[in-house]
């Protein structure tokens, strides 16, 4: 491992919470693994509304797409969900084999493939939630897909209620609404972003 560090010769950054770490045009050559807390990869709107694409936590990769697609600049806006330090990889480093021919290197660059393939995946599925038109079905059909995810009925999401908005493309009070709705009718209950889905069959027949 010391070995593999030498060949990369990564650096580390820290950022305080909401902390811009990376503007929208900016150039982004390297990519980055978040050691501890969190960070927001956000879009802006043409109308200036701020949409969450996704949340990276502790022992997540950003900036890869971009970093190996060799566009000049990146589309997002970064910043620090929560406190953070970044180890920054310079991407050439990672696909070129070292001298040493270590192993670690080879499930490095296995793995990075593997995190863009997922990546790209996560995008087309938040897609999917962009073109459901009804506010329950999009909040059905994400509950639903953590259900699947986690095979309980109660979880915690790693979103706070501003960034499940953002990232369902919603209003947070209509969505909260909804929300209310959804347990005043016997289908879930919540307590911050922790949920527990109590009428399962009902919340199926919303998803979309």
């Amino acid at each position: 491992m010391i070995r593999m560090l030498g060949c990369l010769q990564p650096r580390t950054a820290s950022y305080l919470k909401g902390e811009l770490m990376t503007q929208a045009g900016d150039p982004i050559h390297e990519i980055g693994v978040v050691l501890s807390g969190s960070v927001a990869v956000t879009k802006e709107t043409p109308l200036g509304e701020r949409i969450v694409l996704s949340k990276i936590p502790s022992g997540g990769i950003y900036g890869e797409v971009i970093a190996l697609s060799g566009e000049p600049s990146s589309r997002a806006t970064i910043f620090a969900a929560e406190a953070c330090t970044v180890l920054y990889i310079l991407p050439h480093k990672i696909l070129n084999p070292c001298r040493n021919v270590c192993p670690w290197h080879s499930t490095l660059t296995e793995n990075l493939v593997h995190v863009v393939a997922d990546k790209a995946l996560f995008l087309n599925r938040k897609i999917d939630f962009l073109v459901i038109k009804s506010m329950r079905g999009k909040l059905c059909t994400f509950l639903y897909e953590y259900y699947k995810k986690t095979g309980n009925t109660t979880f915690t999401l790693p979103y706070n209620r501003n960034e499940l908005a953002d990232f369902l493309n919603v209003s947070r009070p209509s969505m909260s609404r909804e929300l209310g709705r959804m347990r005043d009718e016997g289908i879930l209950t919540f307590s911050g972003n922790t949920f527990h889905l109590v009428n399962l069959t009902v919340l199926i027949n919303y998803v979309e």
